[in-house]
């Protein structure tokens, strides 16, 4: 019973981050190619208010870290692959 409840509070975890990661890519997708440029993601985290509420608000740590700079540079330089 505990792992069924482990699996759905996961399963429930996974659904509102993707949910919450999809809207913060939206937002931040200003040209809407469907693809986030470094400069893109930056540029929105320093200065776009609107994502920047977003991600304060969001209750997110995991996407919160993306106003970072230290942990976004980071995270950038890993998910880099061009």
């Amino acid at each position: 019973r505990r792992e069924r409840a482990a699996a759905d509070a996961d399963a429930e975890f996974s659904a509102e981050f993707l949910s919450a990661a999809r809207e913060v890519f939206e937002m931040i997708d200003g040209d809407q190619s469907g693809t986030l440029e470094k400069a893109e993601i930056i540029n929105a985290v320093r200065a776009d208010q609107k994502v920047i509420r977003f991600l304060t608000n969001c209750g997110n740590q995991n996407l919160q870290y993306l106003l970072v700079p230290a942990r976004l540079e980071q995270a950038l330089a890993v998910l880099d692959t061009d």
